[in-house]
């Protein structure tokens, strides 16, 4: 029996509040289930069976949350066969290659023109929604879009495209090779490096022309102000000697000079990119990462309060400033309140941050840092009883909308022939949403309010409107096989006979599956209406369906079943409850 939740209070259950300040009436009904509130926010929501199987995990919800979280931060324990076989049968032609042939192929060879120069990027991607509809490692897969909303490369400028498969397969979603950690659940510090040498990085942020003579310094900014201490942190136009300290010594945050300083300490690291300086070096157009030690500053560097000294070994006064930013307590509440931003509340408990930092800091060198950490915010109480403080962004809407109608997808790129995969990422894009396009480096906002706003929550209500419509590229509209969500076959399989299928039946089955409680009876009785097409829920909820587009004598409530249901499936997705987390 699963225990019961604690209540939330009124208003505090994901009222929505738009961009003319008025609220939506609170909800007054019951929770989500447990199972659901959990695989809500650590996943792209729940599949069929999915509440079941976290249910039968444990004997309370203690137990079973437990249970769930050590199997998901051990993501190469779990069989993820299914998904990997899609991939594979997709035939995705970057998905492989390495960085070099990569280059090779869409910079330098026969595709580096028109939109298959972009084909790395666009078919990353495709591949983050086959991901995030079909693993079964959905907490690895929320975290690997964390990061790189944290450590954010927008993909579809067009020097980055040609790179950016690597920049996700090998970065967000590559393994230490000493460890044998993924770095998405594995340690910061070995994460951070390893973006700061991805070319990708190094050219979105102009690193990659960095050096002595002339240093580039919108890296090193980025990575003080987003990637590490953050902006709170920040005391601009100050002395470095008269930054505050703390008990130890330790400057509490950075000023302008550390960011210089931090600049000089990259300088050097660039990408072999055929430039004229490099003719001389092996294999120089690779487009890999390449420490040119002539365009390194080796004078002594002051940071942070600590002084590094000249002349030192190659690359080790960046990697010296990555231990100082990494270390830093600074770093540890700023990353952990984005940990907790997005787990819990746009606003989370400050006691919860306070101890996720302490724990960060403490862990910095250890290579699971980011699992022990997650397992800790996950596990707190304010985890457990809180609910609907957060927004869904619009791909979350709609990847659990994919995975609540047992969607069966496979996006390509898009070609010259326009077809219901363009569509579909021509849609995304109208929502604000759309996979590794945010312009500037602090990435998609991950704030209630950004998502309430009119635009993207009207745009998210027209994609919901138009999903249950696509079809297969070619597939046949009279063919429930052809569809992208399985409503209709899915509804087929819960009502087998005429008399079991009446509109009450059925929009209840559909607000179980999509939010897996009860909205408001006034809005159920409305859906309810419309699909039976009566004007009073009582008579509504008595009318069959047919599952076909008979005429059925003139009877409006028996015509065109199919596509007044899937449009059902759609108001009922675009419920305020579906937007909760």
């Amino acid at each position: 029996m699963e225990t019961q939740p604690t209540p939330v209070p009124s208003g505090q259950a994901g009222d929505l509040i738009f961009a003319d300040g008025l609220e939506s009436p609170p909800p007054q009904v019951q929770l989500p289930p447990f199972g659901m509130r959990v695989l809500t926010r650590c996943a792209y929501g729940p599949r069929p069976n999915d509440v079941a199987a976290f249910n039968a995990l444990g004997a309370t919800d203690d137990a079973r949350l437990t249970a769930w979280v050590n199997r998901q931060l051990d993501p190469d324990t779990i069989n993820d066969s299914a998904c990997d076989s899609r991939i594979a049968a997709a035939g995705y032609a970057t998905a492989n290659l390495t960085l070099a042939q990569m280059w090779a192929t869409y910079v330098r060879g026969g595709q580096s023109g028109g939109n298959e120069r972009y084909w790395p990027c666009d078919e990353a991607a495709c591949l983050k929604l086959v991901r995030a509809v079909y693993s079964e490692r959905q907490l690895y897969e929320v975290m690997v879009d964390f990061w790189h909303n944290h450590l954010n490369v927008t993909g579809w400028e067009y020097s980055i495209a040609p790179v950016f498969m690597h920049y996700d397969r090998e970065v967000m979603r590559g393994v230490h090779p000493g460890s044998g950690k993924r770095y998405a659940l594995g340690n910061f510090r070995a994460l951070l490096e390893e973006a700061a040498k991805a070319p990708a990085m190094l050219m979105f942020l102009d690193n990659k022309s960095s050096r002595g003579a002339g240093f580039n310094e919108n890296f090193a900014r980025e990575l003080c102000e987003l990637h590490t201490l953050g902006a709170e942190h920040y005391y601009p136009t100050i002395d470095p000697n008269e930054v505050p300290r703390d008990g130890s010594g330790v400057p509490l945050g950075y000023c302008d000079n550390d960011v210089y300083e931090a600049a000089r300490a990259l300088t050097g690291w660039t990408m072999r990119d055929d430039h004229w300086e490099f003719p001389d070096l092996p294999e120089y157009d690779t487009g890999e990462f390449l420490y040119h030690a002539p365009w390194h500053d080796k004078a002594g560097k002051y940071i942070l309060g600590s002084y590094i000294i000249a002349n030192r070994p190659a690359m080790a006064d960046g990697r010296t400033l990555f231990d100082l930013l990494c270390r830093h307590v600074g770093t540890a509440r700023n990353i952990c309140r984005k940990l907790c931003r997005r787990f819990i509340s746009d606003d989370p408990p400050e006691a919860l941050v306070e101890s996720a930092a302490q724990l960060w800091k403490a862990q910095w060198q250890a290579p699971d840092q980011i699992a022990q950490v997650l397992r800790h915010i996950l596990e707190s109480s304010a985890f457990k009883t809180t609910w609907g403080e957060k927004t869904k962004r619009p791909w979350e809407v709609l990847m659990q909308a994919f995975r609540a109608t047992s969607a069966v997808i496979t996006p390509r790129p898009r070609t010259g022939t326009w077809n219901s995969y363009s569509e579909l990422t021509s849609l995304f894009q109208q929502t604000g949403h759309g996979p590794f396009r945010w312009p500037t480096p602090d990435g998609y906002p991950d704030h209630s309010r950004k998502w309430q706003a009119v635009s993207p929550l009207s745009q998210t209500w027209r994609v919901l409107s138009r999903l249950p419509e696509l079809r297969m590229p070619g597939g046949d509209e009279n063919s429930p096989a052809a569809y992208f969500l399985r409503i209709e076959e899915v509804s087929r399989a819960q009502f087998p006979t005429p008399a079991a299928a009446t509109a009450g039946a059925v929009v209840d089955f559909w607000i179980a599956r999509l939010h897996g409680q009860p909205i408001l009876p006034e809005r159920r009785n409305e859906i309810v209406c419309f699909l039976g097409q009566k004007t009073d829920p009582v008579q509504a909820a008595g009318i069959q369906l047919t599952w076909d587009n008979a005429w059925n004598a003139g009877n409006l409530g028996r015509h065109y079943t199919i596509p007044r249901l899937r449009a059902t499936v759609a108001l009922i997705a675009m419920s305020p409850e579906f937007y909760q987390r």
